[in-house]
């Protein structure tokens, strides 16, 4: 069976320390929704506040948003994955929101990112948020536009580590991570079940280790106070070989686009850099068809899902993940093109 997640290897790391951009501080936690839930309690965001979500966007996050006393509104996010910037604009004038995020989806980085005019819009306290949760970040390459600008990643998706790295300005983040008694028997369930994950793909038992996930998932952020990661985590998260792992994602990325860029419906435009930083390969899926291409997929053992499923985006067309990093080899990268050729030329017939 293929893993679609990480799998314990010590390829993923490094000796030498990676370095950190000039006046740029680095935290760790538990996971995004632990920074997250940090940011809000130091920055002292009041109750009632408006926190501006993408619409393609975790859903069990939103939950807990609401939870913690904000309030989500969504800007639209379009079938390419790029950001409607009209309807993310019109948010920022209409609700003036307390919280901004920024979501580089699938590891794409937003079109919103490539012109930054509109922070003229929004007020010198309000928080930006980049959501990296998706995207290999490089701690040399960080650049930080305006106070109180973080940019969050989640290390479980791309490397087997459970844990999130903030990162912003010296000066931003004028705090320390949570004490590690902090919401303890919490982190010790999260931690638990990521062990148990991790082992399970990297034993190639598929399906026990998909549901370890899924459980984890449902149970990651549920900690009303945030919770720190663990040390031996936040030592070789400063230590991750983003070169290698990079350059290992933008080659199966371009495979996958040679082998299957003309049986996809739907385009999406991947720079360099985006190829590199990608999570997984995206494919976009109309709903007429995408029940019966991934029942095709998950029957051949490609255990993979419609991603964000809960999300406002997701109710127009679907999503799966293939996969990418070092634990596919590549007679397992072409047996999964030929298994999505076959399911996409298999519902056409």
């Amino acid at each position: 069976m293929i893993s679609t997640q990480p799998i314990l290897s010590f390829r993923y790391f490094k000796f030498k320390k990676n370095k950190l951009a000039e006046n740029v501080k680095r935290l760790f936690y538990l996971s995004w929704e632990d920074a997250f839930w940090d940011i809000l309690l130091k920055k002292k965001v009041p109750k009632g506040s408006y926190v501006l979500l993408p619409d393609f966007f975790c859903g069990d996050v939103e939950s807990n948003i609401r939870l913690h006393g904000c309030k989500p509104v969504y800007y639209k996010i379009n079938t390419n994955l790029t950001a409607d910037k009209k309807s993310f604009k019109s948010k920022i004038d209409r609700v003036k929101p307390s919280v901004i995020v920024i979501f580089h989806p699938v590891g794409i980085k937003s079109n919103l990112m490539d012109d930054l005019k509109w922070l003229k819009k929004i007020t010198g306290s309000s928080i930006l948020i980049e959501d990296s949760v998706h995207r290999i970040v490089d701690p040399e390459e960080i650049k930080i536009f305006k106070k109180d600008h973080f940019i969050i990643d989640s290390l479980r998706k791309v490397v087997p580590l459970q844990g999130s790295n903030i990162y912003g300005r010296v000066e931003d983040l004028d705090f320390s991570a949570p004490p590690f008694y902090q919401s303890f028997f919490y982190s010790i369930r999260v931690n638990l079940l990521w062990a148990l994950m991790v082992l399970g793909w990297s034993l190639r038992f598929g399906r026990i280790a998909e549901r370890l996930m899924l459980r984890g998932y449902s149970l990651i952020g549920d900690s009303m106070l945030p919770a720190r990661g663990p040390f031996p985590a936040n030592f070789l998260s400063s230590r991750i070989n983003t070169g290698e792992i990079r350059d290992i994602r933008k080659h199966q990325a371009i495979y996958y686009e040679k082998e299957l860029g003309k049986f996809l419906p739907v385009k999406i435009s991947l720079s360099g850099e985006d190829r590199a930083s990608l999570r997984a390969y995206p494919v976009i899926l109309d709903k007429e068809y995408a029940g019966w291409i991934l029942k095709f997929l998950r029957t051949n053992d490609l255990l993979v899902r419609f991603e964000l499923n809960d999300s406002g985006w997701s109710r127009k067309q679907k999503i799966i993940y293939l996969p990418l990093g070092i634990q596919m080899t590549e007679k397992e990268q072409g047996t999964v093109c030929g298994l999505v050729k076959s399911a996409l030329l298999g519902y056409r017939a």
